[in-house]
């Protein structure tokens, strides 16, 4: 299994010190395409040279910042879409193995039209995943933390979609299935449309972020479950130092 690290952890300021994530001898990067590192042309240009120079692999973690693939409004729902179609071509400009998706939010309109925004958000995803298969980029639909407006916080909700028609990829956050009590109905439910995670740990309520082994995610079942010919990972912390300290854990984890 592929393990790597999250430029979570460097938002804002990553590609002045990718250096410093590479010295990490890390096998995977997984870029986060928003704000201050928004991958531009000359962005995708670096990342193919290092690619080229270092045995090096990507996934993209799209867009997050206020955007809402469910929105009730359809421009605001158009203009998610389109930054997440440019974002996907960056991805797949440098050999992206993974993007990696949020789903859409609850807005107040569905407390008036009970499930508005879920039909919008299954809409929006089969918009994305047509977009992916076109350009030969596989996309991975991320669970949410429990305590928010975010959709798709439980495995159920996945099992849905699929039945829906919508055979979609699942990036699993063991952070935030630990914040819904989900971790084992995703490894059990879903397991067999996990092919990426993203690595970090928390009390089982707040989406904290910590680092491996500093909270209660039960890291035995993930190691017994997770199929690991077939998943890629990251550590996704907050900031460069527990990054590191999660990156080591995992590797030791995942190595046994």
């Amino acid at each position: 299994m592929e393990i790597g690290i999250s430029t979570l952890c460097t938002i804002g300021k990553t590609f002045k010190v990718i250096d410093e994530l590479l010295s990490l001898k890390i096998a995977l990067l997984e870029v986060l395409d928003e704000w201050k590192d928004r991958l531009t042309k000359t962005r995708v240009k670096a990342l193919n040279e290092l690619s080229a120079s270092f045995p090096l692999k990507y996934t993209v973690h799209g867009p997050i910042l206020d955007l809402n693939i469910a929105s009730s409004n359809p421009r605001m729902r158009s203009c998610a879409l389109n930054i997440i179609f440019e974002s996907m071509s960056r991805a797949h400009e440098i050999g992206a193995k993974a993007y990696i998706l949020h789903p859409g939010l609850r807005t107040p309109l569905d407390n008036l039209v009970p499930g508005v925004n879920r039909s919008l958000n299954l809409y929006s995803l089969e918009k994305i995943l047509n977009y992916g298969e076109k350009i030969g980029l596989r996309v991975a639909v991320e669970n949410m933390p429990g305590n928010t407006s975010c959709l798709l916080q439980r495995a159920e909700e996945f099992s849905a979609l699929m039945d829906n028609g919508l055979p979609v990829y699942v990036a699993l956050d063991v952070g935030h299935a630990n914040t819904t009590s989900q971790l084992d109905a995703f490894l059990t439910g879903v397991n067999d449309r996990i092919v990426h995670l993203h690595l970090h740990d928390n009390c089982g309520t707040d989406d904290e972020h910590k680092v491996i082994g500093e909270g209660t995610v039960d890291w035995d079942l993930v190691r017994a479950k997770v199929n690991r010919e077939r998943v890629s990972a990251v550590v996704e912390n907050n900031n460069l130092e527990d990054a590191k300290k999660s990156f080591m854990r995992a590797t030791q984890l995942f190595s046994s």
